[in-house]
C-alpha cells in the first residue's frame, strides 16, 4: 500500500502542482463545486502498478472551508478483480464506504450516511469543517492488484469561509477621490 498526493507534480501520472488557496478572492464567489478525476490508465501508463489500499490523495480542500456535499461518480468502469473505493478525508469512508467501481454512474454513500442526499428534503448527515489544508482521499482496494484502467470523478460543493470583506480603502471610490 502507498499514498499518492494527485496534487503535487512530482507525482507519476501528476502534470502540475494544485493551489493550495482558494481560487475565490473576490465577495460573491465563495461558494463553488470542485472535482478531480482519477485516471488510472494514465497513471499506469506513467509506470504506477497498484497495490491493494493504495491512497490517491486527490481533492485538495483549502484551509477554513466547509464542505457540504461530497460524493463520486466512475465514468469509466474500472477493470480487474472486483476493485472497490473507499473515499473521505485521511482515506476513511464516510463519503463513499466500498463503493463499486466496476459499473459507471454515482456511488452509494458512505458510513456517515450521506452522499447526493441533499434533494430528500433531509439534512445531510455528514458535512466537513476544513481548518488546515487537506485531501479528499480516494483508497483503492483491488487485491488481485490488477487495475489497469477506469476512470471515477470526486467533487465537492464548498464555502470558503476565509476573510473576504473589502475595507473603505480598497474599494473603487476611494481611489478615484
Amino acid at each position: 500500500m502507498a499514498t499518492y498526493d494527485m496534487t503535487d507534480k512530482d507525482t507519476v501520472g501528476v502534470n502540475s502542482s494544485s493551489i493550495v488557496a482558494n481560487q475565490s478572492r473576490r465577495p460573491g464567489t465563495s461558494f463553488r463545486m470542485v472535482e478531480a478525476l482519477l485516471d488510472m490508465a494514465k497513471l499506469v501508463t506513467a509506470g504506477y502498478s497498484n497495490a491493494d489500499g493504495d491512497i490517491f490523495q486527490l481533492l485538495e480542500i483549502p484551509a477554513n472551508t466547509f464542505v457540504l456535499i461530497a460524493g463520486a461518480e466512475v465514468l469509466t468502469a474500472f477493470n480487474g478483480s472486483s476493485p472497490t473505493v473507499d473515499i473521505d478525508f485521511a482515506a476513511g469512508d464516510d463519503i463513499v464506504d466500498g463503493g463499486d467501481v466496476t459499473a459507471t454512474g454515482f456511488l452509494a454513500e458512505g458510513t456517515a450516511g450521506q452522499s447526493n442526499d441533499v434533494i430528500t428534503g433531509i439534512d445531510s448527515l455528514w458535512e466537513q469543517w476544513i481548518t488546515t489544508t487537506d485531501t479528499i482521499d480516494v483508497k483503492l482496494i483491488a487485491g488481485s492488484a490488477d487495475v489497469t484502467s477506469g476512470i471515477i470523478r470526486v467533487y465537492a460543493v464548498i464555502i470558503d469561509l476565509n476573510g473576504h470583506a473589502e475595507t473603505a480603502d480598497e474599494v473603487d471610490r476611494d481611489q478615484l477621490a
